[in-house]
C-alpha cells in the first residue's frame, strides 16, 4: 500500500518538475543565447528508491533528469557591429576580471556586446569578451596572449609617407609630343604647361602626407619623346616642378616656392627622369641624359629590368620664408621612394592600375567590425583600420557536464572537461557572423504542447493518490 502512495508523489513531482522545465524554456525564449531543457522520465518506483545525486546531464531527483540542447538557434538581424553569433560549433568566451582566472571564465552563445566607459568589449552583463590580443603594429594578433578585447586607442596620430606605388599604362599609340612648336613665324621650345594638353601625353597624381598628416598631392606628366621613351616631370601641389639641377639627383630635390619666389621661370620644368620601354613594358627609370633609344636597342627578351625606382626630397620654403599657399605648409622636409613597377606601355588607353602610398593623416575612431574569422578591426575617420584582436572560442568534449549559471551563460565542470580553445573556424568551431543575434533554441510550439501533457499527467498522478487514500480509507472502515 505504501509503494503506490510513494509511486503517485514521486510521479507528482516528476510532472511538477517537467511543468518547470517547460515553463522556463518558454519564459527564456526570448533571451539571447538560451538553450532550452529537455525532462527525461525514469520509472518512477525504481528511481525512488535511490537517493538523490547529481550526475552529468543535470540535477538528478528521484524521478528523472534534464538534458539540455544546445542546438544552434536562428539568427537575426542586429545594426549593432558588436552583436555576434557563432555559425557552428563553439561559445563565446568571458569573463570577470581583466586577467584571465579559469574559475571566473565563463561560456555563452549569446553575442550581445558593448564597449564599456575604458574600451572594453563587455557582454550585456559586463563580463569581459576574451580574445587573441593585437600586436603592437596593430596589423595581425598574438596567438599566445589572451587577455580582453578593447577598441583601438583614439586618435589615430599621422604618418608620414615613405613609399609609394604608381603603375600605369602609357598608350604607345600616341604620338611624340615635339621639342619645338611653330606660333606664326616664330618657333618655340615647347615646355610642359599644365594649362595645355598638348605639352604632355598623360598626367596622373597620387597624395602625399607630411608627419602632422598635411596632405600634399604630386602631379606626374607623362611625355613621349621617342618610340619607346617618356620624361616625366614632377610638380608638387600644383606650386613648383622640379628643376634641371634635380635632374639625375638621388634624391631628387624639389623646392617648395615662397611668397618672394612666387614664381617659376619657363625654363625651370625640366624632366627629372625618363622612362625606357621594351616589348611594352618598364625596364629602365635614369635621367634623360643617361638613357636614349640605343640603350634599349641592346636589350634582348628575358634580360632582368633597371632601375624603376625614384627617391625625391620635398624641401619647404627656408626658415623665415612665407609659404606660397599657408594652407600648404610642409612641416618638415619629405623624402620618399617612387616605385614604377609593373608599369606597361602597349596599345591600350591610359589606365591606372595601382596608385599607392604608406601614409595617412590623423583620425579619430569611427567603429568596429567583425569578420568571419572573429577578427575585430577598428575603423578610423582616415579609411584606415587596426586589428583589435580576434575572439578565442571554445568548445568541450561532455557538453552535457557544464553548469548553468545564467539563462545563457555556462561554467566548467570536471563533468565537462577543460575547454578546449582555437580561432573560429579552426579545429572544427564555427564562424563568426556580424550584426547578428543567435536567438533562444526553444520549440515554442513544443513547449506548449508539453505543458498540457504534463497537467493531464499531473491529474492522472493525483486520481491515483486519491485513489489508494479511498482504498485505505475502506480497509480501515472494515478493522473496526
Amino acid at each position: 500500500m505504501s509503494s503506490g502512495f510513494s509511486i503517485g508523489l514521486n510521479a507528482l513531482q516528476a510532472n511538477s518538475a517537467a511543468i518547470e522545465v517547460a515553463s522556463k524554456n518558454i519564459a527564456a525564449s526570448n533571451v539571447s543565447g538560451f538553450k532550452s531543457t529537455e525532462y527525461l522520465f525514469q520509472e518512477a518506483l525504481t528511481r525512488s528508491l535511490q537517493p538523490s545525486s547529481s550526475g552529468r546531464f543535470g540535477t538528478i531527483g528521484t524521478s528523472g533528469v534534464s538534458r539540455r540542447n544546445y542546438a544552434s538557434g536562428a539568427s537575426k538581424y542586429s545594426a549593432s557591429p558588436l552583436d555576434m553569433s557563432i555559425t557552428g560549433d563553439g561559445f563565446f568566451t568571458v569573463g570577470l576580471f581583466k586577467d584571465p582566472n579559469p574559475e571566473k571564465t565563463y561560456f555563452t552563445r549569446s553575442g550581445q556586446f558593448l564597449t564599456d566607459k575604458d574600451g572594453f568589449i563587455v557582454s550585456s552583463s559586463g563580463l569581459f569578451l576574451y580574445g587573441y590580443q593585437p600586436t603592437t603594429d596593430g596589423l595581425n594578433v598574438n596567438p599566445n596572449m589572451v587577455g580582453p578585447l578593447k577598441e583601438p586607442s583614439s586618435p589615430m596620430p599621422p604618418s608620414r609617407t615613405k613609399s609609394a606605388l604608381v603603375s600605369v599604362n602609357l598608350d604607345s599609340r600616341l604620338s611624340i609630343v615635339p621639342e619645338e612648336v611653330q606660333i606664326g613665324t616664330t618657333t618655340q621650345t615647347n615646355y610642359i604647361n599644365t594649362e595645355d594638353p598638348n605639352t604632355y601625353s598623360h598626367v596622373q597624381q597620387f597624395p602625399l602626407y607630411d608627419k602632422l598628416g598635411q596632405q600634399h598631392s604630386i602631379s606626374l606628366y607623362f611625355r613621349r619623346v621617342d618610340k619607346r621613351l617618356y620624361d616625366v616631370y614632377v610638380n608638387v601641389d600644383g606650386q613648383r616642378f622640379g628643376s634641371a639641377s634635380a635632374a639625375g639627383a638621388d634624391p631628387l630635390e624639389i623646392k617648395m616656392p615662397d611668397k618672394d619666389t612666387p614664381k617659376q621661370a619657363p625654363e625651370d620644368p625640366k624632366p627629372v627622369a625618363r622612362f625606357g620601354f621594351f616589348a611594352g613594358k618598364l625596364v629602365e627609370v635614369a635621367s634623360a641624359a643617361a638613357l636614349d633609344e640605343s640603350d634599349l636597342e641592346t636589350r634582348q627578351e628575358g634580360d632582368a629590368p633597371g632601375n624603376l625606382k625614384l627617391r625625391f626630397n620635398i624641401i619647404p620654403p627656408e626658415a623665415g620664408k612665407k609659404p606660397l599657399d599657408p594652407s600648404l605648409v610642409f612641416s618638415d622636409p619629405i623624402e620618399f621612394t617612387l616605385d614604377f613597377s609593373d608599369t606597361t606601355s602597349y596599345a591600350s588607353s591610359f589606365e591606372v592600375k595601382k596608385v599607392e602610398q604608406d601614409g595617412f593623416a590623423a583620425g579619430s575612431l569611427s567603429g568596429l567590425s567583425t569578420d568571419d574569422k572573429g577578427i575585430v578591426r577598428g575603423q578610423f575617420s582616415n579609411g584606415r583600420s587596426v586589428i583589435a584582436g580576434q575572439l578565442q572560442l571554445a568548445t568541450f568534449k561532455g557538453l552535457g557536464g557544464l553548469r548553468e549559471v545564467s539563462n545563457n551563460t555556462f561554467q566548467s565542470t570536471p563533468q565537462s572537461g577543460d575547454p578546449i580553445y582555437a580561432k573560429p573556424t579552426e579545429q572544427s568551431l564555427g564562424s563568426i557572423r556580424s550584426n547578428s543575434i543567435e536567438e533562444a533554441n526553444t520549440d515554442m510550439a513544443g513547449e506548449l504542447v508539453r505543458l498540457m501533457v504534463q497537467q493531464r499527467n499531473y491529474q492522472a498522478n493525483a486520481q491515483s493518490i486519491r485513489t489508494q487514500v479511498e482504498i485505505l480509507s475502506v480497509t480501515i472502515d472494515v478493522t473496526r
